[in-house]
């Protein structure tokens, strides 16, 4: 051994033997948690079903309104100008309220006839706001709920603010200005609500849901809060062992690049084989595309500008993830007539697994269809 692997063996050794803080973070991750065996870390959808499950009083937690009662005392109390007073919500009853999810595309949104009340929750776990989303959400309810009580809540990692959001409604031929103040709401609050209720009320619920809150307050801790335990551990470890963890990163199981390698390897063997009847396009780690080389005699297929050198507007496209593998029918930038026309004649085809798409601008991408090849699940099996 010479005196280079000498050298790095000492560093790895200092790093694992008796390693104290290294110890606390595997005894951190290593605990078992049910949302995280579901996949359930950066999933918006799965979160917002269970923050919707907690909200919904007539669901099987046994805590009634509960949840919605702290959650609107908490908003209540960091909000200014508020339709509520927060006295009145903790005496008020909110047992008929309605938890609806992805109503008219909507996240969360709770609606108590009773209270002439309705609150709506836009959930954002890595994700930023759409180009006038809470502007088109803040207009819909003012037209579904007209005269109802209204809270708009933004639900972030770390409760960022949301964009000024301002309205135009038009009542009885008047045309009126309205400034809509969307809430900040962080997923440390909802942590912290969870957490409250577990400890306070444990006796109102049974041992099935009491575990399902741990779960996913911790969940929460883990992997979403930015000033987690495990985040300080591992700035700790990083700091201290900073030679060992660059050691190891350069060691590491590549698995994205091993795909992206065999994936090209694919197809490159069907552009070699004889008659092959496959086209590839400009690719690199991330994205393999490639197209039927008859594709080429369409009038639309070399009209694409600023994408991939050949000019081609509809692609097969294998998107190498790091922790999965899908292959996409991508319809690329151009003008809005030829994309309109080219999934028009794509869904005349029938073919399963097509999206339902709105094409409103020319210089996007739209996946009109997407198969899993690979999944979290997977990349998991291959590195254990």
């Amino acid at each position: 051994m010479d005196s280079g692997q000498t050298k790095e063996r000492k560093i790895l050794e200092s790093f694992i033997v008796n390693n104290k803080d290294l110890e606390a973070l595997e005894s951190k991750v290593a605990r078992f948690d049910i949302f995280e065996a579901i996949g359930m870390i950066r999933q918006e959808i799965k979160h917002s079903n269970f923050i919707g499950f907690l909200l919904d009083p007539s669901e099987k937690h046994r805590l009634k309104d509960l949840f919605i009662k702290k959650l609107l005392i908490n908003i209540l109390m960091n909000s200014q100008d508020a339709p509520l007073d927060i006295l009145d919500v903790s005496i008020s009853d909110f047992n008929d309220a309605e938890v609806r999810r992805e109503w008219k595309n909507i996240d969360l949104l709770i609606y108590s006839q009773r209270n002439n009340f309705v609150c709506r929750i836009e959930n954002k776990v890595d994700s930023s706001e759409g180009y006038k989303q809470l502007e088109n959400y803040s207009r819909l309810i003012y037209k579904e709920f007209p005269k109802c009580k209204k809270i708009f809540v933004y639900l972030t990692k770390n409760g960022d603010d949301a964009s000024e959001v301002t309205i135009n409604l038009t009542k009885n031929g008047d045309a009126t200005k309205i400034q809509v103040n969307w809430q900040s709401l962080s997923y440390t609050t909802i942590a912290d609500i969870i957490g409250t209720v577990c400890n306070y009320f444990r006796s109102q619920v049974n041992e099935d849901i009491y575990l399902s809150m741990s779960h996913y307050v911790d969940l929460i801790r883990r992997h979403i809060m930015s000033e987690s335990d495990i985040a300080k551990l591992c700035r700790e470890i990083y700091k201290q062992h900073r030679q060992a963890i660059n050691l190891i990163y350069e060691h590491r199981l590549d698995i994205r690049s091993d795909i992206e390698e065999y994936v090209g390897k694919i197809i490159q063997e069907f552009i070699l084989a004889e008659n092959s009847n496959i086209e590839k396009d400009d690719s690199d780690q991330t994205f393999i595309r490639f197209s039927p080389k008859e594709w080429d005699s369409l009038s639309f297929q070399k009209s694409c500008n600023g994408w991939t050198k050949s000019k081609r507007i509809l692609l097969f496209e294998f998107r190498n993830f790091p922790q999965r593998l899908e292959l996409n029918l991508v319809i690329g930038p151009g003008s809005m007539d030829t994309k309109n026309d080219i999934y028009e004649l794509i869904k005349k085809l029938e073919i399963s697994g097509i999206r339902k798409c709105f094409i409103k601008k020319e210089a996007t991408w739209n996946h009109i269809c997407s198969i899993p090849i690979l999944t979290t699940s997977d990349y998991e099996a291959l590195v254990s």
